[in-house]
């Protein structure tokens, strides 16, 4: 899976790229085929924005979340992805 991180003027350390490798990375445990992620990094005034967008075959998973830190943020995203692919792996099987 190929990871790509975009931010509009957010400070990101390296320490938190490499954090977001890793959790994101790890959403392709439940669902092996997935072709690639963008992490979006906004931040308003007080609050960071984490937008997580997910390419599988024929299709795109979106998940936005909001926290007061973009590390809260980023890890409430992957959780949502997490539900969102397992829904998704769900339906596929369904469909087979």
């Amino acid at each position: 899976m190929n990871i790509r991180v975009e931010h509009n003027g957010a400070e990101v350390t390296e320490l938190f790229e490499e954090q977001i490798q890793t959790k994101v990375g790890k959403l392709e445990h439940h669902y092996n085929t997935i072709i690639d992620a963008i992490v979006f990094l906004h931040e308003e005034r007080k609050e960071k924005q984490v937008e997580l967008k997910i390419m599988v075959k024929d299709e795109t998973l979106f998940v936005k979340e909001s926290s007061d830190t973009f590390l809260n943020a980023l890890e409430a995203s992957v959780k949502s992805m997490d539900i969102r692919l397992k829904k998704y792996k769900e339906q596929a099987l369904k469909n087979i």
